[in-house]
C-alpha cells in the first residue's frame, strides 16, 4: 500500500475520548451559556476585562478542540467551520489556520488549504509543519515544482526530520520516479531505523515498480516486524509475493492484511489475481468487492504491469 503523504499528522490523531474529557472541562469552566453573571456588577473595570479575555482564550481553545476532534474523525466540513469560527475572533490564530488548512486539504479543497497554510506562513514563516502542509496541498493540485520548494524549505528547516523524505519520496513515487522515491525512503530509514513506514514506503515503491523484489521483501517483513498490526505492510508483502509467483504465500500475506482491514481493496484485489493463479474458486468473490469499493483499481495494477489472468501454470 502506496504511503499517506497527504493525510492527517500525527498529532491530530489524538483518541476522542480524551478530547471529549478534555472539552468537557473547559466547558465547565466558563461561562459558555450567555447569561450575565449578577456578580459582575461589584467587578472592577479591570477584573472585567481580565475575564473577557479569559472566556475569550477559553471559547477559542474549547473550539479548536471541537475543529481536531472533527478533522481526527474525517469530518472535514465540521471541522472547517468550527476554526472559522475561531478566525473570526483571533484572525492570527495559527492553530486554527493549520487545522483548517487540513481540513480543507481533506475535503478536496485544496485551493483554499493553500491559502490557509499561506496566511500561516506569513504569520510565522520558519513553520516547517506548515511548509508540509502547503506542500502537500500543492501535490492534491499537481503543481510538484512549488511543492517541491516547500518540502527543500522543510528540510533546510529540520534536516533531521524522517517525514520530510517520506513525503517528497511520497510525491516522487506517485509521479513513478522510483529511484528518488527510494533514496527518500532510505534516507528516512537512515535517520530514524524503527520507523516503520518507512520501511513499508520502500518495500511498496520496489513492488509497484517490479525491482530488487528480494530487497522489498526483507523491507516489508521489517516493516511488519516493527508494525505488525498495521495492514498496508501486509498488503505490500501480498504484492511483492504476487510479483514473486509465490501465490500461494501472497494470498496469505492479502489475507493478513484483510483480517486488519477488511475493506483494504488492493488486498482484495492482489487476493483475487493470485487466487486465479492458483485455480481458486472464489477469486471471482474477492474481484467484485474490490472493485465496488474502488472500481478503478484494475486500472492501477495494470498500470504496475499486473494482469488478473496470465499465460502459464500456476505458482506455488
Amino acid at each position: 500500500m502506496k504511503a499517506a503523504g497527504g493525510r492527517i499528522v500525527h498529532w491530530l490523531l489524538l483518541s476522542g475520548l480524551l478530547i471529549a474529557a478534555i472539552i468537557l472541562v473547559l466547558f465547565w469552566s466558563t461561562r459558555s451559556a450567555g447569561y450575565p453573571d449578577p456578580a459582575d456588577l461589584l467587578r472592577s473595570v479591570d477584573q472585567l476585562s481580565y475575564n473577557s479575555a479569559r472566556d475569550r482564550d477559553l471559547a477559542i481553545t474549547r473550539l479548536l478542540l471541537l475543529c481536531l476532534d472533527d478533522l481526527s474523525k474525517g469530518n472535514n466540513d465540521r471541522a472547517a467551520g468550527r476554526c472559522s469560527s475561531v478566525l473570526e475572533i483571533d484572525p492570527e490564530n495559527l492553530t486554527a489556520l493549520k487545522l483548517r488548512g487540513n481540513a480543507y486539504l481533506h475535503a478536496n479543497r485544496a485551493p483554499l488549504a493553500v491559502v490557509d497554510f499561506s496566511r500561516a506562513l506569513g504569520l510565522s514563516p520558519g513553520d516547517a509543519d506548515t511548509l508540509r502542509f502547503r506542500a502537500n496541498a500543492y501535490v492534491a493540485q499537481k503543481r510538484d515544482a512549488l511543492a517541491l520548494a516547500d518540502y527543500d524549505r522543510a528540510m533546510i528547516l529540520n534536516p533531521d526530520n524522517p517525514v520530510n523524505f517520506q513525503l517528497r519520496g511520497y510525491l516522487f513515487q506517485i509521479r513513478g520516479k522510483y529511484g528518488l522515491a527510494i533514496a527518500d525512503f532510505t534516507t528516512a530509514i537512515t535517520l530514524q531505523p524503527r520507523l516503520a513506514a518507512a520501511w513499508n514506503s520502500r518495500c511498496w515503491t520496489r513492488a509497484i515498480a517490479g525491482i530488487e523484489l528480494t530487497a522489498a521483501l526483507s523491507d516489508c517483513n521489517r516493516a511488519i516486524g516493527l508494525a505488525p498490526a498495521n495492514a498496508n505492510a501486509w498488503d505490500s508483502r501480498g504484492l511483492v509475493l504476487l510479483r514473486l509467483g509465490k501465490y500461494r504465500d501472497a494470498i496469505q500475506a492479502y489475507t493478513a492484511a484483510l483480517a486488519r482491514a477488511p475493506r483494504l481493496a488492493t488486498s482484495l484485489f492482489g487476493r483475487a489475481v493470485a487466487k486465479l493463479r492458483v485455480g481458486d474458486r472464489t477469486a471471482p468473490k474477492d474481484l467484485a468487492d474490490a472493485k465496488a469499493i474502488q472500481p478503478a483499481i484494475e486500472a492501477d495494477f495494470l498500470r504496475y504491469g499486473i494482469k488478473l489472468k496470465a499465460n502459464g501454470p500456476p505458482g506455488t
